[in-house]
Order: C-alpha cells, then structure tokens, then sequence
C-alpha cells in the first residue's frame, strides 16, 4: 500500500478508510491490523491522516482500540432474532461467547406509568452494565416487585457474582419465564450510557424495553436496556398477510379493533415521529 494507490477526487483518510474496511473483512474477529505508523509509511501519508481513517472504523464498530496492545478486528454484532425468548446470557452464550456484568446499583425504586404492575407495588431497581467477552456493549436496568426479590432471595452478594444471570435464577426458584412484551427503538445515547459505554459523541444507541411475564400473566422483569448499536443486530423472517382480518367499519368500535388489532402485531412499525429517548 503506497501513496500512489490514492487519488485526489475526496480526502485521503477516507479512502484509507475504504481500503481498510476491504482488509479488516478478509480478517478473523480478533486478529491484530497494523498499527498507525505502519499504515502511515505503507499510504504515503501523515500519522494524523491515518488516525482519522481509523477513527472512522471505529466509530462503525469493525475495529477496536486495546491501550497498550493495538488495533484489532471487532467481534461480530450481538444478533437477536424475535420469537426466541432469551436472556441476555443466553444469547450471547448461543453465539459462542461469555457473558459478565457489573452491578451499577440495586436499590428501591418508585412507580411510574407504563410498567406491568399496580400503582403503589413495592419496587426494586437492579441497574447493570452488560460485557460480551470483557467489552461493555449494553446497560440493563430491571424493575422487580419488592416481593418477588424475596421471595427469589436476590441480594447484592449475589447479583454481584459476574456470572449471574436473572432469568437463570428464575428457573432455579421454580420461576418459568413464558412470554415477553418488547419494543426496539433507535436513538442517540444519553451522557451517562455515552460514558458506561465508551461512545463517541452523538452515539447511536439500540433502546430495547421488554416486559416479561410468567404463564399465569404475573409479571417477573420490566427492563430498560440500551445498546451499543454497533453492536447489535435484529433479523426477523416477516411473512405478508394476504387475506387481512376483517374489522367492524362503524364507530368507534372498529376504530377499536383497529387498535386492538395493532397492538397484537408484530414486527417493526413507522412512527412515532416525535423525540424518542432511551428510557433513562
């Protein structure tokens, strides 16, 4: 790689950031590029060149800065895929790494509209940042009844343990998790998630909120969870309804059974237009 590959129809940092993405896709996950003041004797061009053409591979989540160690090639994205109920730890498991978090706080928390329980339930916030293989890639923050937590016996000693996992300690207490309500929306992450996360300014984040319920319809976790967009994926298989249901035309009941008829589908939908934060 000589300076003579480059041309002068656009600034040489982002065709050095072309030509890096075509070499980090011909590499393993975790294997080491070279470093800047190799790339900036190969190109023909400043260090300073160089570092804003890594900076834009970054920023896409197909490399990663290590202090002390270099520049490597970035994991693949965490993939969700909906109609499989998992946790966190589970997903991340399935895709073939290991998950571990830290505890950010657990403490009482106050009701407020939107979530699964009655006005007035005693509450309790579990707040944690989310590693996939040592890297921080989300931020959970769990509402449970005050109730539940003993009755699971879920103190700080034990959501501490690295390995911990909420719906595992479910299932070991005699807890099935039988469905989920979610919602995904995408939006520019807050200071506090922007620090936890190590995220440039004017960050993408993936803003999940998910309400699960046990199968008599007892609600066991209502979370608020934030991810590192560049590394969270959705895929979903949509099938097209060719004969729609048919809905009452009169009134406000059909106007109902529109709404009704919405709020059972699944999928991504348009809208709301308006400012969506992240839930925190």
């Amino acid at each position: 790689m000589t300076s003579r590959l480059l041309s002068g129809n656009e600034p040489f940092y982002l065709q050095i950031a072309e030509r890096l993405r075509a070499v980090v896709a011909g590499l393993r996950a975790g294997e080491k590029i070279p470093s800047e003041p190799q790339l900036a004797a190969d190109f023909g061009v400043s260090r300073f060149t160089v570092a804003k053409a890594v900076e834009q591979l970054v920023r896409d989540g197909l490399i990663v800065r290590r202090q002390g160690s270099g520049t490597f090639v970035a994991e693949a994205p965490l993939r969700r895929q909906p109609g499989y109920l998992l946790s966190f730890t589970e997903a991340v498991a399935a895709a073939g790494h290991a998950a571990t978090h830290r505890v950010l706080a657990f403490e009482p928390a106050g009701w407020v509209p939107g979530l699964p329980y009655e006005a007035g339930t005693a509450l309790m916030r579990l707040d944690r940042l989310r590693y996939v293989d040592g890297a921080a890639v989300a931020r959970h923050t769990s509402i449970l009844s005050a109730a539940l937590v003993a009755r699971l016996g879920l103190t700080r000693a034990v959501i501490d343990d690295p390995g911990f996992s909420l719906y595992r300690h479910f299932d070991d207490h005699g807890l099935k998790v039988a469905n989920a309500q979610e919602q995904l929306v995408a939006c520019l992450a807050g200071t506090e998630d922007r620090r936890l996360l190590e995220l440039p300014r004017n960050a993408v984040v993936v803003a999940v909120r998910r309400h699960t319920f046990a199968a008599d319809g007892t609600p066991l976790d209502a979370v608020d969870a934030v991810y590192d967009a560049r590394r969270y994926s959705y895929s979903a298989r949509l099938e097209r309804q060719h004969e729609p249901k048919s809905h009452k035309t009169t009134g406000e009941t059909a106007n109902d059974d529109a709404a009704n008829e919405m709020d059972r589908h699944d999928g991504p939908r348009l809208g709301p237009w308006g400012d969506r934060g992240a839930g925190r």
